[in-house]
């Protein structure tokens, strides 16, 4: 999942965006990350702490 993320972040397309086709039509696609390759490492480890669901569903 995290190099998934990390893939997207820094080669943004609309073919594997989970975002449907109209949203992506309405608002594009996300800009490519200006961050460092350990800045982005850093950021995905926090995002993936804050919001992961894994043990949280019961």
């Amino acid at each position: 999942m995290k190099a998934g993320i990390k893939h997207f972040l820094r080669y943004p397309s609309k073919d594997i965006s989970n975002m449907s086709d109209l949203f992506v039509d309405n608002f594009g696609v996300k800009k490519k990350t200006t961050l460092s390759t350990e800045e982005l490492d850093k950021a995905v480890d926090i995002y993936w702490e804050r919001y992961k669901v894994f043990g949280k569903l019961k």
